[in-house]
């Protein structure tokens, strides 16, 4: 039952709970596992649990296994329940109570991520005129109210951070998420609780917010409101109104110069653009990069915790490396087997900049598996939009009978492929032991390249999936001796798998399972047809059946072959995504 709470396993936690309250309540010791098939929530998997446990413990203490119950020992046993007031008597109390029980009103404990996420949003909607935060500006402003770390797990917890707590928080209706990025505000009652939290705080003289007089505060934030409500009452809006025509009108004159000399799905696709040059210009200018000196921060090495050599040996990698005298992490990575990240030295929310150096390892039969099932294809189409700059795929000889049934040539492929197309650095090893040997050496070499210079990243507030990869190049444009880096946070954030796909990633993903539509022929695709609905009015547009076909014709401009979309398949294309009908 313990274990499955951990694992926050609700279903097996109350079908294990509803066993154990049986046998508790049960007053008399039973003998063997297989006796407790009379209790309610006991059946016969259970009972083998049970007897392999049983078994177990007498051979460790060398003590006789006692013998399995008859069917009339059972049945006595059964009767002597029906007899047994007491226990029947304990039973029915415990139900009533149950019935009568009223569920009290949470309120998250002092100090903790609960507590500690609410008062964040408190703040930011009341005091800074903010109703919603991203999970990276929430995680940054409650560390300050919060024991724990959002980041990194406590030494007793393998995989729960104090942000786990934001699911408490859903669950009970405190909070609420919406958008994309998605952002987080307090709910009605997460605001009613959240204010009493404070008034609790104040009345036993603890200071939340420093230099913030909350009575104050609040009573001129309520007349601002009376004052912003009784201007906007007399607001005339035809200035407005007559604004937004002449901003029609321009884009009418740009659409008509512009109609007899591109395709209608190439029009839309040259407004979007141009429109979005211009406010992402604006705004990066604006950014001002993070610096950290040298001397500050330390490189160290974060293992995913899926990383594993065997399943019976699955600490094996994370020994081996501390052994070897490395500092690492282990955790949950969204993205990739090994990362490094420069943490500062000595601070309390152990703030962490992700280095430009990842690495994805895969042994040569999962190599196979997951060129089969297309998990490779996936892997490094996330890979090529993370904005790491220095990709490796660590690849180890092992099994190498399948790989032989799979077909040499085919792995060649793979792998050449992998280097010369997608631009990755390829590293073979011939064990598990030379693989662990190459992370030190890397380990090594970024600490003497990083630990002695200034590093920048980029704010956590400036990220977006959507402008990501513009920033980093606009970025690298403006500073061309300088490397911009992110934190953890936003690592996470834009690589995770539910969370980072903008339209145009899901749109290439949708392209590339049309066979022989590889990931750079999706891509010239995309820039120029950037959702489906450029797409079906680009073929909309064209009367000629023959046209339609031949539309996506060498898209990629001829300059690179392997780029080029053939007429075959340009016309599976448009089959795919122009038929009503499949056959």
């Amino acid at each position: 039952m313990q274990e499955a709470k951990a694992i926050n396993n609700n279903k097996s936690y109350y079908v294990y709970k509803k066993a154990h309250d049986s046998v508790e309540k049960y007053p008399i010791p039973f003998q063997h596992p297989a006796e407790t098939v009379i209790l309610n929530g006991i059946g016969p998997t259970l009972i083998q649990k049970l007897e392999r446990k049983l078994k177990q413990y007498c051979e460790e203490n060398r003590l006789p296994m006692p013998l399995r119950p008859d069917e009339e020992t059972i049945r006595t046993l059964s009767q002597n329940i029906d007899q047994n007031q007491e226990f029947k008597s304990t039973e029915h109390e415990s139900k009533k109570q149950k019935k009568a029980t009223i569920p009290k009103t949470y309120v998250p404990q002092y100090r903790s991520g609960s507590y500690a996420i609410m008062l964040a949003l408190y703040k930011s909607c009341e005091f800074e005129s903010t109703p919603s935060m991203t999970k990276t500006e929430l995680i940054r402003e409650a560390q300050q109210y919060c024991d724990a770390s959002f980041d990194m797990p406590s030494a007793h917890q393998k995989y729960y951070t104090a942000w786990s707590c934001m699911k408490t928080l859903l669950d009970k209706d405190y909070v609420y998420k919406n958008g994309y990025p998605v952002r987080f505000s307090l709910t009605e009652s997460g605001l009613k609780i959240a204010k009493q939290m404070v008034q609790t705080a104040k009345s036993q003289g603890k200071v939340i917010f420093p230099n913030v007089d909350i009575d104050q505060l609040g009573a001129r934030k309520y007349a601002e409101r009376e004052i912003s409500l009784s201007v906007n009452d007399n607001l005339n809006y035809s200035n407005d109104k007559e604004s937004g025509i002449i901003a029609l009108n321009n884009s009418e004159v740009f659409l008509t110069n512009d109609f007899n000399k591109i395709g209608k799905g190439q029009l839309i696709r040259s407004t979007t653009s141009t429109i979005s040059s211009v406010s992402k210009s604006n705004s990066f200018c604006d950014i001002k990069p993070v610096e950290w000196a040298p001397g500050t921060f330390e490189v160290i090495l974060i293992l995913d915790n899926r990383e594993v050599k065997l399943k019976k040996d699955r600490d094996y990698i994370q020994d081996t490396l501390q052994q070897k005298g490395l500092k690492i992490s282990v955790r949950n990575l969204e993205l990739g087997d090994v990362i490094w990240v420069a943490r500062k030295y000595n601070s309390f929310t152990q703030e962490e900049i992700v280095l430009d150096y990842i690495i994805e390892r895969k042994r040569m039969d999962d190599l196979v598996s997951s060129i089969k099932d297309g998990r490779f294809r996936e892997q490094k189409f996330r890979l090529s939009r993370s904005g790491i700059g220095q990709i490796i795929y660590l690849i180890e000889d092992y099994n190498l009978k399948e790989v032989a049934e799979f077909g040499i040539d085919a792995i060649k492929s793979a792998m050449t492929s992998t280097q010369v197309l997608n631009g990755f650095f390829l590293k073979r090893t011939g064990a598990i032991d030379q693989s662990i040997d190459y992370l030190v050496r890397m380990t090594n070499m970024l600490k003497k390249l990083y630990e002695n210079k200034t590093i920048y990243s980029i704010p956590d507030g400036a990220i977006y999936r959507a402008n990501f990869l513009d920033l980093k190049q606009n970025l690298a444009t403006i500073y061309t001796n300088r490397t911009f880096h992110v934190s953890f946070a936003s690592y996470s954030d834009l690589n995770s798998k539910s969370k980072s796909l903008t339209l145009k990633d899901t749109f290439i993903k949708f392209l590339m399972t049309i066979r022989g539509l590889s990931a750079e022929k999706a891509a010239e695709i995309v820039k120029i047809y950037p959702t489906p609905h450029h797409l079906f009015d680009a073929f909309d547009f064209l009367d000629n059946e023959e046209e339609k076909k031949k539309m996506l014709m060498n898209v990629g401009g001829n300059m690179i072959r392997r780029k080029n979309i053939g007429s075959a398949l340009s016309e599976k294309v448009y089959q795919i995504w122009n038929n009503d009908v499949y056959l």
